[in-house]
């Protein structure tokens, strides 16, 4: 019996170890497919493990671990961006998640089924057109319900029933992806979650969304004293440090918008800037209270 998991777990999941599973998906997958993989001449014998670990954004040793079934801290941040880059279905990441760790994945944080249907073929189709640009749409409490190709390549977690401000701040990479997390990131981020509960008090997605958030971090409580209130962050420079730029920084304009048609909708695309210094400023973006 393994210890992350039962005999009755082993019998749902097949006679497959780990290791097999993991070779096999893998193994199943074109590089040619991939643009940060393609490469003249390379041939279509499957991922290695270095592929693999640049996909997910983790070292290659991280993820031979994994392969080679060493238990360790896997978080459910890493198995997703894992599951993206394996291109696993949804039995295939359940699969994943009991070998791994013992459990299945978590339900989505909050539902996101009450504005689903407003992200519709056109409003993807405007994510689309903004390409090579990444976008993204996400509910009043940030869940995300729809994004371009481009923000799925910069940010692999959003294929499973993300939440921006979650991974933001419970995602240990976030603060080493987000440039200047503490000061540039971070407070802004409260602020905008502050100002979306004051506009509505009765939702209970961001009421969960800020008891998790503060309960996570001595950090994070004390920025959030500061009773700050940031609208949004429309215009705003920011840095980024991704896998996807090989640890490059890049520096990125925040352009916030909401269709007309729902209130229940932001739409955010992060633009490449010329290498500038941050201001520190964050033009229209800042309503602060006593």
């Amino acid at each position: 019996m393994d210890s992350r998991g039962g005999q009755d777990d082993d019998d749902e999941l097949g006679a497959e170890s780990l290791p097999e599973l993991l070779r096999s998906w893998r193994r199943r997958i074109d590089p040619r497919t991939i643009p940060r993989l393609a490469a003249p001449g390379r041939r279509s014998s499957g991922l290695t493990q270095h592929d693999v670990a640049r996909l997910a954004g983790v070292s290659e040793r991280w993820y031979g671990d994994l392969e080679r079934d060493k238990q360790a801290g896997y978080s459910a941040d890493f198995l997703d961006r894992l599951s993206s880059a394996l291109r696993l279905s949804r039995a295939e990441r359940h699969a994943l998640y009991m070998r791994a760790i013992g459990r299945p994945p978590a339900l989505a944080a909050v539902p996101v089924a009450d504005v689903a249907a407003e992200m519709d073929e056109l409003l993807q189709q405007f994510l689309d057109n903004q390409a090579p640009s990444p976008a993204l749409v996400t509910d009043v409490a940030w869940n995300v319900v729809g994004y371009n190709a481009p923000f799925l390549d910069w940010f692999p977690w959003a294929a499973h029933q993300a939440n921006q401000m979650r991974w933001a701040f419970l995602s240990p990479e976030a603060r080493e992806q987000l440039v200047n997390w503490e000061h540039d990131w971070a407070p802004s981020y409260l602020g905008q979650i502050r100002y979306e509960r004051a506009r509505h008090p009765k939702n209970k997605a961001l009421r969960c969304l800020e008891r998790d958030i503060l309960a996570a971090s001595s950090e994070v409580r004390d920025m959030w004293d500061r009773r700050e209130m940031v609208e949004h962050a429309d215009g705003a420079l920011r840095r980024i440090r991704l896998p996807h730029h090989r640890g490059r920084e890049v520096a990125v304009r925040l352009v916030g918008l909401r269709p007309m048609r729902s209130d229940r909708l932001r739409l955010i695309v992060l633009m490449e800037s010329p290498d500038e210094p941050p201001s520190g400023n964050q033009p229209n973006a800042s309503r602060r209270v006593p």
